[in-house]
């Protein structure tokens, strides 16, 4: 099988329309189950308080979710990369090369899924509502997602050729979240951050499992094509499916906000990255403190958009 052949088998029209289509009721459908779990954190607050908190809880989770979907697509693109190259680069001047520098290249291709990651998040679909450090824990949930995927593989699929991948992630795990100078408290502090996002985990493992599942049943993804690459095509079709519901405003049919015309304010707050964990607390919930601002319905104009009645 020739590179051309590999890559045919998944560009026919209606069978991508098809898992395009899936990919974009998995996502909607995640969205509107974390949307219902918003809805239930705000319960006991006052009508106001309610409102901002259910919204804020909505846009908080969703991106979350999102970037869990984008850390582990990127993770899942040059994991991919490295397994084709070594299926079909196997001969010639760029195998001598591959085979002599092969774990560099690794190692440019882990910057690069970063590159990838953040390209992601900040362009083509901005997160605007999640703190840099639940930006951090949500990867180090990524990367466990891509772990879970693999032990899948290995004992379901009974697959061992990634063993290496599953050794050399969980070495990367803790190199990047157990590192010398820190502290036990700082370690404690990581894990407990990163365990507020288990439900997204499972929300995404859920969603692949089904992708993965109508995949191989209809044969657009094939186990002899690569267990993992053709889980990165169903996190591909994921990630275009957020894209859509992100630009068409899904969520906006069950959080109503303000705008101001021809503006997405909620979208576009930038200028408050600095100060804005003051408002969140580490679970993504709203800090209900406004006392230092004189008149807290203007500066939530100003920060949100405001939010309707």
């Amino acid at each position: 099988m020739t590179l051309s052949d590999y890559f045919s088998h998944y560009l026919v029209a209606s069978k991508i329309l098809k898992f395009l289509g899936l990919a974009l009721v998995c996502t909607m459908v995640s969205v509107i189950i974390i949307i219902i779990s918003a809805k239930s954190y705000a319960k006991g607050r006052s009508k106001t308080a309610r409102q901002r908190a259910f919204a804020a809880r909505a846009y908080n989770l969703t991106e979350r979710y999102y970037e869990m979907i984008f850390s582990a697509t990127s993770i899942l693109s040059f994991l991919s990369a490295y397994y084709i190259i070594e299926r079909f680069v196997t001969e010639g001047a760029f195998h001598d090369f591959w085979a002599e520098h092969s774990d560099m290249l690794l190692l440019v291709m882990i910057i690069l899924s970063c590159v990838i990651n953040s390209a992601f998040d900040r362009v083509y679909v901005p997160l605007r509502n999640v703190t840099t450090q639940q930006k951090g824990s949500v990867r180090l949930i990524g990367m466990l997602y891509i772990i879970l995927i693999f032990m899948y593989i290995k004992f379901i699929y009974e697959n061992n050729n990634y063993d290496g991948f599953i050794i050399y992630f969980l070495g990367l795990m803790v190199g990047r979240y157990a590192y010398f100078d820190s502290s036990f408290k700082d370690f404690v502090t990581t894990i407990k951050n990163a365990s507020h996002n288990i439900p997204l985990l499972l929300l995404g493992l859920a969603n692949t499992a089904i992708m993965c599942l109508y995949g191989f049943s209809t044969k657009y993804l094939l186990r002899s094509n690569g267990v993992l690459v053709s889980t990165f095509f169903a996190h591909l079709f994921l990630v275009i499916a957020i894209f859509i519901v992100y630009h068409t405003r899904f969520i906006r049919l069950f959080v109503k906000v303000k705008e101001k015309k021809g503006s997405r304010r909620i979208e576009e707050y930038e200028e408050y990255d600095e100060p804005e964990e003051e408002y969140y607390d580490e679970d993504g919930g709203y800090i209900e403190d406004y006392s230092e601002y004189d008149n807290d319905e203007e500066y939530y104009d100003d920060y949100e958009g405001g939010y309707d009645e």
